[in-house]
């Protein structure tokens, strides 16, 4: 008997493997307006991003729109690779990995572009309770200044730029409040806040008049409010309305050295600023492994963009313009 009990295990397939459905695993919401903020327990999520804005103006200290020279184009553009893993029936962990082409394109058909990793976001979804109706979480974020955060070149200022930053080279911690409210089977409303600080910290891009590079950079902390309406058109295919609200705080800057700390630095006048963009998707599930989306998204308001222009800080001067996107995911 015993051996031929250790026979038929032997012989049973295997369901350890990352690729392989777990048994333990949860279930799957059969619409999109039924999800949770976290996926199921077990489930693994990989999906790639892409977005793409060309703006043709700035915005000036009022924050009127001004145009560029005809024929003059800023493109920014990333490629993230999303990690999402469901821990446990509460915990999400993800990972959020940009890689961004920057580019400066005028009437002459000259260009100036960088193509390079961006700052990489990594953090838990927390949801202490689901139900049909309600639900909450909290969603804690970590950005690391791991892009491109030192300037190709010192010499002659903006008017001599020869390649953008891919990042701040500032640590962000941002905690975020999700609630959802299901207002019928097929519609929900979604609300989130989060509150972003960001760390004052020594970097590449911040220059003394007449001196050198690595000087003290403190960003305004970031408040953001977001209200989504989702719309469930079949069970297959579902579509969102998005509103983002984003108020920023006084950036300060000053030298570093031996008897220079983030206390001692001076604010940049007009740096706090306020933004608003709204957005449209559509997301089509082809089955619970399978997902292919689109979106749009438009800055109906903001402040002045000009301030970190130069060094192409999507962060910190967010340019105006239609950002169009394409995702993929992939779970099991």
């Amino acid at each position: 008997m015993a051996p031929t009990l250790l026979l038929a295990l032997l012989a049973s397939p295997a369901d350890a493997g990352v690729f392989a459905a777990k048994t333990s695993r949860g279930d799957w919401p059969t619409t999109q307006v039924a999800r949770d903020f976290v996926l199921p327990k077990g489930y693994l999520q990989v999906g790639l991003h892409l977005d793409s804005k060309a703006s043709r103006a700035f915005r000036d200290g009022d924050g009127d729109l001004v145009d560029y020279e005809e024929g003059t184009v800023w493109r920014y553009s990333r490629l993230t690779l999303h990690v999402d893993q469901g821990f446990s029936r509460q915990l999400t962990l993800y990972a959020r990995i940009p890689h961004v082409h920057a580019a400066l394109r005028n009437d002459r058909d000259t260009a100036v572009s960088t193509l390079a990793l961006g700052d990489i976001h990594t953090g838990v979804i927390w949801q202490p309770t689901s139900g049909e109706k309600h639900a909450g979480a909290l969603r804690f974020d970590l950005k690391a200044p791991s892009g491109v955060e030192w300037p190709t070149d010192f010499i002659g200022g903006p008017g001599n730029t020869e390649g953008f930053l891919t990042g701040t080279g500032i640590t962000n911690f941002g905690v975020h409040v999700l609630t959802r409210v299901s207002l019928h089977e097929r519609a929900a409303l979604r609300l989130s806040y989060g509150y972003t600080h960001k760390f004052a910290g020594v970097v590449g891009y911040v220059v003394e008049a007449d001196g050198f590079g690595n000087g003290w950079l403190s960003p305004g902390d970031e408040h953001r409010l977001t209200v989504e309406a989702q719309g469930q058109l079949t069970d297959d295919i579902a579509l969102s309305l998005d509103g983002r609200l984003s108020r920023r705080g006084t950036y300060r800057l000053g030298v570093s050295g031996p008897s220079v700390s983030s206390a001692e630095l001076a604010d940049i006048d007009d740096s706090a600023g306020m933004y608003v963009d709204s957005g449209l998707a559509a997301s089509y599930t082809l089955s619970p492994t399978w997902e292919l989306g689109m979106e749009s998204s438009l800055q109906l308001l903001g402040s002045d963009t000009r301030t970190f222009a130069h060094l192409g800080l999507e962060e910190f001067s967010p340019q105006p313009g239609l950002t169009m996107g394409l995702h993929a995911a992939a779970r099991w």
